[in-house]
């Protein structure tokens, strides 16, 4: 059973940058706020691999008025990690990690939210305005292929030295999947990659020249453009989409690093309208109140599944632009009405 209600002005589900730059913004308009999220904090950030280094330079990702020190040019997974979970202890924001909402609902003259602990305990939360912020990175998208659910096919990949001294295919071509061709044939794993398209698209700067080179070199093989036709134990088969041939590669580790997709449960739950194809939300581009009143969108999710459009540089600015709304209707005194 629930634990007894609690409530605030706002609940907000979600603590990656979006998330925690709401809650920042709101604690210093004077709002009550919590914070729940499924993971720890920053927890989608937490699963990137271990070795990425991010394309923004420390400040374009900082929240508030802490800076992000690094000790290099760029900050790493580790860095942002660190900095987020730091962010939320020294601002003393609210976060109830480990809470997942299973039920999201409109009630009353607001919203309730029950959440489950990673150890099964219910709560139960009653909110005057929810803010939506959690990210868009759940569930992978699937090759739809035989031997896709064989023990040795990953969607996600952490670390390169796992796989050193074996055979390795990577699907996909986009900048993960080319940082990790790369971080695995360094860390002396034998990579080929598929990839749909006829050139790599949406590398960063200083990945694109090195794997061309890799590839040239002959310390990685490319099959471009490809698919997967059917995965077996030993051997995965390609098809070369510009002759058709029937291509034989011996793997023992598939890595298919197609992209995410967010699952949007609550959205259904709220009655969030969004684009059946883009996943994107139906928002107010000024203050991302969704067409539910009382029931914003914060941070990537706001471009439902098209990954190269909303970044934390400009996810981050969501939360005060929500914030600066919710302030002047709850100051007003208006509730949601009821759609």
């Amino acid at each position: 059973m629930p634990s007894p209600c609690e409530s605030h002005n706002v609940v907000i589900v979600g603590a990656g940058p979006a998330g925690l730059s709401a809650a920042y913004h709101l604690g210093r308009a004077g709002l009550d706020c919590v914070v729940l999220e499924r993971g720890c904090v920053a927890d989608n950030i937490r699963r990137y691999p271990k070795n990425l280094v991010f394309y923004s330079t420390p400040e374009r990702i900082a929240l508030g008025d802490i800076p992000l020190i690094v000790s290099g040019e760029k900050p790493t997974r580790t860095d942002a990690v660190r900095y987020y979970t730091q962010f939320a202890l020294h601002r003393g924001i609210d976060v109830r990690t480990y809470e997942e909402v299973v039920l999201a609902e409109r009630r009353g003259d607001g919203f309730r939210l029950v959440t489950r602990s990673h150890v099964g305990i219910e709560h139960d939360y009653h909110a005057e305005r929810v803010i939506l912020a959690f990210g868009a990175y759940d569930d992978p998208n699937r090759l739809g292929v035989p031997g896709e659910d064989l023990p040795h096919v990953s969607h996600f990949y952490d670390e390169p030295e796992r796989y050193h001294h074996r055979r390795v295919l990577i699907v996909g071509g986009k900048g993960s999947a080319s940082e990790a061709a790369l971080q695995i044939m360094r860390a002396g794993g034998e990579v080929t990659i598929s990839y749909r398209q006829p050139e790599f698209r949406g590398l960063k700067y200083w990945i694109g020249p090195d794997l061309r080179n890799r590839i040239e070199e002959g310390d990685i093989t490319a099959w471009l453009p490809s698919v997967v036709e059917r995965i077996e134990p030993e051997v995965t088969w390609l098809r070369r989409l510009d002759t058709g041939e029937r291509v034989a590669v011996r793997a023992d580790f598939v890595l298919a690093l197609t992209g995410y997709a967010p699952r949007l449960t609550l959205f259904d739950q709220l009655g969030v309208a969004y684009d059946p194809d883009s996943l994107r939300p139906k928002l107010d581009t000024e203050t991302f109140e969704s067409n539910v009143p009382g029931v914003y969108v914060a941070g990537c999710i706001c471009a439902g599944n098209i990954g190269n459009e909303i970044f934390i540089e400009n996810g981050r600015k969501h939360g005060q632009a929500i914030a600066a709304h919710v302030a002047l209707t709850l100051a007003a005194g208006a509730a949601p009405p009821v759609v």
